[in-house]
């Protein structure tokens, strides 16, 4: 049984196309936004890329052969469209220009505290933007999204090992670009 078959058949009566994109959607739409939301910090961005990634997985659903999760799958492209995009960006020359850091939650919070954890956002995102791909990537991944190194070796087309390195050497230039960015200007104000 392939995985459209899988996906579209169940244990139920086959559904309209319609109801099962829409379940297909609702069922992945959060991971997939999560991502451009680490990498990104904006909401508008992160819609934008969500749909994204969801129509070029549902043009290229055929080629998914089920060696993966879908959820690996999705993450595989999503990770495309975001590198795509940001060619673009460095291409137009406003790569990592000024985030639309908008903060999701309670609203009635202490305005302390909301400038500051739109303050921290900030520099994650700053220092995000300052890594190579792959070490964001792998922080975001494994760190954030909780997924295994077999999960990530898959997205980023590198072994297991490779992606346990990774991480090691990102989580350094995370601790050493936070020290130089944020504690740094800290000190000097």
């Amino acid at each position: 049984m392939g995985i459209l078959d899988s996906f579209w058949k169940g244990n139920h009566q086959r559904q309209s196309l319609y109801e099962d994109l829409t379940d297909f959607y609702r069922n992945h739409h959060s991971i997939v936004y999560a991502y451009f939301f680490k990498v990104t910090g904006s909401v508008t961005d992160s819609e934008e890329f969500t749909q994204e990634t969801f129509f070029q997985a549902v043009k290229s659903i055929h080629r998914f052969q089920g060696k993966c999760s879908l959820k690996t799958w999705l993450l595989q492209i999503a990770r495309n469209v975001y590198r795509n995009k940001a060619r673009t960006w460095a291409r137009d020359k406003s790569v990592f220009a000024s985030a639309d850091i908008e903060l999701c939650g309670d609203e009635t919070l202490n305005p302390q505290r909301i400038s500051q954890q739109k303050q921290a956002r900030s520099e994650i995102q700053t220092i995000l933007g300052q890594m190579p791909d792959d070490y964001r990537d792998v922080l975001i991944l494994k760190e954030m999204e909780g997924l295994s190194h077999a999960e990530i070796a898959q997205i980023l087309g590198k072994t297991p090992q490779t992606t346990k390195v990774l991480l090691h050497r990102a989580k350094q230039k995370f601790k050493d670009l936070y020290q130089n960015e944020v504690i740094y200007h800290e000190e000097t104000m």
